[in-house]
């Protein structure tokens, strides 16, 4: 198979998958999981204007669980909050790596893009760090003033917290800067002061 044909074949599985990805996030019971599934990617490509299929992809999904109702894993299930963020984590992992086998991707190729989605909430180097931290400034860049509407003031402290310490030093910097209303500018303060 020529160079050309494996390009054309490539480009078309990435935009299926994306396509494949987009639509079942836009029935998500959360309306703002589509628009921050977008951000995602896009603040991906700002961090590492290189990123492969395999991070773009795992961008578009890490949160894919949550527009599938009946394989959502629920915070109120769930005493321990790092708990749940990990068991959403593996389950939007199994979920992306069944839509791309389906799709055609290889072995390797879905093993990678599902450990990038597992370990997107603790991303420590590479590739899944930029998926953490591209996480975390697009909460605060959209879904901050979602998650107030929904939570307690001590549920949004622990979750500022959260997302504020997993950023980088300059990513932090970078977030403070932004004009948040003056209720959520309060809470951010207090809850990166405490």
């Amino acid at each position: 198979m020529n160079k050309s044909k494996l390009s054309t074949e490539k480009d078309s599985r990435f935009k299926k998958a994306v396509s494949m990805i987009k639509e079942i996030i836009s029935g998500s019971a959360f309306k703002e999981d589509p628009v921050h599934s977008k951000l995602v990617h896009q603040n991906v490509l700002s961090l590492n204007p290189e990123a492969d299929e395999a991070l773009q992809i795992a961008a578009l999904a890490h949160d894919i669980d949550r527009a599938i109702e009946e394989r959502r894993i629920k915070e109120e299930d769930y005493e321990d909050y790092n708990k749940y963020k990990h068991d959403h984590a593996l389950q939007s992992a199994q979920v992306i790596s069944e839509i791309l086998r389906k799709i055609g991707y290889d072995h390797s190729f879905i093993k990678k893009v599902k450990l990038l989605v597992e370990q997107h909430e603790i991303g420590k180097e590479g590739d899944d760090k930029i998926l953490k931290e591209a996480d975390s400034l697009t909460f605060f860049q959209y879904n901050f003033p979602y998650y107030q509407k929904n939570n307690t003031e001590e549920q949004i402290k622990n979750k500022i917290r959260f997302m504020y310490n997993r950023l980088s030093d300059k990513a932090k910097v970078e977030i403070k800067k932004i004009k948040f209303p003056d209720e959520l500018n309060k809470l951010f303060l207090e809850a990166i002061s405490e």
